[in-house]
């Protein structure tokens, strides 16, 4: 007699299901392959990128850029990297990264005004230099120069930097979209002084589509303003145009303290959310603008309607992107380290702890970058 017997799908993509060959479409375990019918089930692949992403998401490049990039590293110019000290860490971008390993390099960490003034300097330094250097760019605090640009910045010191360390070669300028770059180049040509017989200009890069200030250093080099390199792994580019401002802090962060026991869920607006995982209560340190709502949470509901607590009316700031649990990715961290730790979101902030084993499930809209990392600044709490 003939059979007929129901074939499972990927709810996602809607491979045929199969449990022999993962480097084929459609597979997936085969003990979720059992599960009653009633189940969805998705293969590894949509997994993966859909529910519980493998790694966090980085920013992308460009070709065009990374034509510039090489062509600097041809030259061995030196490289003034800005970013914004008060959210940078995911920022930077690996195809752009591997060619300026070993190209001298200036730091400047922008932004300095918007971290607390007894926060050590010095540690600050070393700290943006820790994280230079997980990217494989091997540089020092001695390379690292905190800044706070405005309209009356002075750029003496950085000026003679470039000027010593560049040793006739060509200067680069590069760093995501708002760091400061502008605001740097700007108050630079306020004392510049052109010694060349070539002029300011801004034109196309060679052999590119980029927009690029050329500015004449002597009758061969130059410091050229590059294009912000793209930020789209942060929570403000998955915000509304008017949510954008309470994302972006305009005064000095403070610790906003917060204890976590266990099955609770801390809300950062309603584009954010961090449920501890651990048996012990954890004290938390919110470092975030003072327009983003934070929300406690006590008891367990499941996971649509926690998802409606994360919208509720009146959590800023929102996003009419998320629409659905399936709009946001997740991720299980287990703090392995000791001393003070920071998790990190793109765009939004960090969060200050005592590392002690504990174990947090992150919640962040699809591709926003995330990072832990040793605390970016430690205060007496």
């Amino acid at each position: 007699m003939s059979t007929m017997q129901f074939v499972r799908r990927c709810s996602s993509c809607g491979a045929i299901l199969q449990c022999d060959d993962p480097h084929e479409e459609g597979y997936i375990e085969e003990r979720y392959l059992n599960k009653p019918l009633s189940e969805l089930l998705f293969c590894a692949s949509c997994y993966a990128e859909s529910r519980y992403n493998v790694t966090p998401a980085l920013p992308s490049a460009q070709e065009d850029y990374l034509t510039m990039v090489q062509d600097a590293e041809a030259r061995d110019a030196l490289i003034v990297y800005v970013v914004d000290l008060f959210s940078f860490e995911c920022s930077f971008v690996p195809e752009i990264t591997e060619h300026l390993q070993g190209l001298p390099m200036i730091v400047i960490a922008n932004k300095r005004d918007l971290l607390p003034v007894h926060v050590n300097d010095d540690y600050l330094k070393e700290y943006v230099a820790h994280r230079f250097r997980r990217c494989q760019i091997q540089i020092t605090n001695h390379d690292v120069v905190l800044t706070s640009f405005t309209s009356l910045s002075d750029t003496a010191e950085i000026s003679k930097m470039i000027e010593e360390r560049r040793a006739g070669h060509d200067v680069y300028v590069i760093g995501a979209s708002g760091a400061g770059k502008t605001l740097f180049l700007n108050a630079f040509l306020r004392t510049y002084v052109n010694h060349s017989r070539r002029s300011i200009q801004r034109a196309d890069y060679p052999g590119t589509h980029l927009q690029v200030l050329e500015i004449p250093l002597d009758n061969s080099s130059s410091i050229y303003d590059t294009p912000g390199t793209s930020l789209d792994n942060s929570v403000l580019t998955k915000v509304d145009a008017d949510q954008f401002a309470l994302l972006t802090p305009s005064k000095r962060v403070k610790a906003r303290n917060i204890a976590l026991s266990a099955n609770e869920q801390l809300f950062l607006g309603g584009v954010a959310r961090i449920d501890c995982l651990s048996k012990e209560k954890v004290n938390l340190s919110v470092y975030a603008s003072d327009q983003v709502n934070l929300y406690r949470h006590h008891g367990k509901k499941d996971q649509l309607a926690l998802f409606q607590i994360m919208k509720k009316k009146g959590f800023v700031p929102s996003s009419s992107r998320l629409v659905s649990p399936s709009d946001l990715d997740v991720y299980d961290l287990k703090v392995d380290e000791s001393g003070y730790r920071d998790i990190g979101i793109e765009g939004l902030g960090w969060i200050s702890f005592l590392g002690n084993g504990q174990i947090f499930r992150i919640y962040v809209p699809k591709g926003v970058g995330i990072y832990t990392t040793r605390a970016k600044i430690i205060l007496e709490r």
